[in-house]
């Protein structure tokens, strides 16, 4: 069985240490390679090409939006997980933009990363909810008028907001509802309408939050 090559790009001793110390613990997941900056995990990203670039939020350099973009344009095969210890939800939308698979909370790092990683190398996008939420309070009532139309939706919906939640791109769900990609397009667009929300992150949150995708589901993924 092949391994999940990770690189990993942070600049802090101890943190490196322990991040290495619990994958070390994982005989599917190898550590190829760590850099202690933006530009390193840039670089050796295009140089090596790995399963996942694991890069701690705060790691020196300029810009993380713009590594994560440099990384996934560079490697398109290559997944960007971004690990932080405190991140609302602008960053995360940001992060999610510029092309991550994943947020990562390093307090759950001794408990979860293996299994996050897992499901990254799979195709999951993985986004730990942000201190302040990815709803404003004044939206909070919406969430019993979402989960109403989640009931309400067709087989086909479900299916279709399931694999948005799973990561799919919209040619793969194309291709596994049977449906043109222009099609895809469309219906997302009308159910992102209808659960008042404008980006694939918040629909799969909902997705998660009604039951649509669970962690069971992503466990046996």
């Amino acid at each position: 069985m092949s391994k999940i090559r990770v690189h990993l790009a942070d600049s802090d001793h101890f943190s490196r240490a322990g991040i290495s110390g619990v994958l070390a613990m994982a005989d599917d997941i190898v550590i190829e390679k760590i850099t202690d900056s933006m530009a390193g995990a840039v670089t050796a990203s295009s140089e090596h090409r790995p399963d996942i670039v694991l890069i701690e939020a705060s790691l020196n350099g300029n810009d993380i939006y713009r590594a994560i973009h440099l990384i996934v344009t560079e490697s398109p095969n290559t997944s960007v997980a971004v690990l932080a210890t405190k991140y609302d939800r602008a960053e995360a939308l940001l992060a999610y933009s510029a092309g991550s698979s994943a947020l990562i909370s390093k307090s759950s790092i001794s408990e979860e990363l293996p299994s996050t990683l897992r499901l990254i190398a799979n195709g999951y996008k993985i986004f730990a909810a942000p201190h302040d939420g990815w709803e404003i309070v004044s939206l909070s009532p919406h969430r019993t008028q979402n989960q109403s139309i989640i009931e309400a939706l067709n087989d086909r919906d479900r299916r279709l907001i399931y694999s948005v939640a799973a990561g799919l791109t919209n040619t793969q769900i194309s291709r596994t509802l049977h449906i043109s990609e222009g099609s895809v397009k469309l219906h997302l667009a009308r159910l992102m309408d209808e659960l008042n929300v404008s980006n694939r992150v918040q629909l799969a949150v909902i997705a998660t939050e009604n039951g649509l995708i669970t962690s069971a589901d992503l466990k046996t993924a």
